[in-house]
C-alpha cells in the first residue's frame, strides 16, 4: 500500500512538471513572438510608415520614434534588412508573470540607407544585439536597448 501511494505521488508530480513545462513553451513562444513584433515594427519605423493604431500609446516604441525623428526628418529612410534569421536567448523565469524575463537578440544589420533623392547607400555590416525585457502576462516589450557587437562583424 505505501509503494502505491508513492507511486501515485510521484505521477502526479510528474504530471506537474509537464504542465509546468507546457506553460513554458507556450510562454516561450509568447515572448518570441513579441520580441518578433517589436523588431517588425522597428524596422517600419525606421522605413518611415506610422505605427498601427494598437501601438500608438506604447512607451517604448513612442521613445524610439523620439530617436528616429531628427533622421527621418532629413528626408532619409532606411530600407529594413535584418537578415535571415536572429538569436534569441530567454533568461528568467518564465512560471512567475510578476517579473519581465530578459531577452537578447543578436542579427546582422544589412540595411540600406535611402536618401530624399532615392539614392540607395549600403550601411556597414555589422551584428547588431538587442537587450529587451518582456512582460509575460502579456507578452510584450518594456523596454529595449541597441547596440553593435564588437568584434564581429558580418
Amino acid at each position: 500500500m505505501i509503494r502505491r501511494l508513492t507511486a501515485l505521488r510521484a505521477g502526479h508530480r510528474a504530471d506537474t512538471r509537464l504542465t509546468d513545462h507546457a506553460i513554458r513553451e507556450q510562454r516561450l513562444d509568447q515572448v518570441r513572438d513579441a520580441v518578433d513584433d517589436f523588431v517588425y515594427r522597428l524596422g517600419l519605423l525606421i522605413a518611415g510608415h506610422d505605427p498601427s493604431e494598437a501601438t500608438i500609446g506604447d512607451e517604448v516604441e513612442t521613445r524610439l520614434r523620439d530617436v528616429v525623428r531628427p533622421f527621418l526628418a532629413r528626408g532619409d529612410l532606411m530600407r529594413p534588412d535584418f537578415g535571415p534569421f536572429g538569436d534569441l536567448r530567454v533568461e528568467g523565469e518564465l512560471l512567475q508573470t510578476s517579473t519581465p524575463v530578459l531577452t537578447t537578440l543578436e542579427f546582422d544589420d544589412r540595411c540600406v540607407r535611402q536618401t530624399p533623392r532615392g539614392r540607395l547607400i549600403p550601411a556597414r555590416r555589422r551584428r547588431v544585439r538587442m537587450v529587451m525585457h518582456v512582460t509575460l502576462d502579456p507578452a510584450r516589450v518594456v523596454d529595449c536597448a541597441v547596440s553593435e557587437v564588437i568584434g564581429r562583424h558580418v
